[in-house]
């Protein structure tokens, strides 16, 4: 099944419980801009659903729900369409504004679910940045559930708790509060909570690419 995302500020997400529904008026309204900055992408590079779901590896019934503001896609589920749109899920979840200076209260960090048990905030707001940087809360056990692979380079600084971060063809690596650990964005990458708390950490990447 196929997680949804929940848009909601930090003091929104400390108030909601865990296992509330996808069902608040903010989320319906994300839902429909998000499907029609989907359409207004695929439209402009010129792909039918079909071929869009023939390179993003998903359905081309759910990518027209998506589309019709019908469905959410899981954050890592959005980023495989991103890729495919020649996008970030951070540039489609966002809104078109371009500035040279990001200003990001804590009280208002745009959070979204990562996969279960995970949230991801984003920490850089607006297009145009060369910078990503997104904190990651993982529950106990959580995980980012396969392989990732992007552009660019990427820095992992654990703040709280202890992970276990996985590059292909290199030893599995137990990172633990004020750990940090930079590698190539291209290299397939994996990471899990090993811990028995919950583990926070940022993921910093340049340029972004998710």
């Amino acid at each position: 099944m196929v997680e949804s995302i929940i848009a909601m500020t930090t003091k929104q997400r400390s108030e909601r419980a865990d296992n509330e529904l996808n069902t608040d008026v903010d989320s319906q309204e994300l839902a429909q801009s998000l499907g029609q900055a989907l359409r207004e992408r695929r439209k402009g590079r010129g792909l039918t659903l079909q071929q869009l779901a023939d390179q993003c590896g998903l359905s081309q019934p759910f990518l027209s729900q998506l589309e019709n503001g019908k469905a959410m896609p899981s954050l890592l589920a959005l980023h495989q369409v991103a890729a495919a749109l020649g996008t970030t899920a951070q540039e489609l979840l966002q809104p078109a504004t371009s500035a040279d200076v990001s200003l990001v209260r804590g009280d208002a960090t745009r959070c979204y679910e990562l996969g279960e048990g995970t949230t991801a905030c984003f920490l850089v707001e607006g297009h145009g940045h060369q910078l990503e940087t997104n904190i990651i809360t993982a529950q106990p056990g959580s995980e980012s559930g396969c392989q990732l692979a992007h552009d660019g380079e990427e820095m992992i600084y654990v703040l709280q708790g202890s992970i276990s971060v996985a590059l292909e063809d290199h030893e599995p690596v137990q990172l633990g509060a004020g750990d940090a650990y930079t590698y190539p964005a291209a290299t397939p990458h994996e990471w899990r909570n090993v811990g028995d708390a919950v583990a926070r950490f940022l993921f910093v990447n340049t340029p972004p690419t998710f």
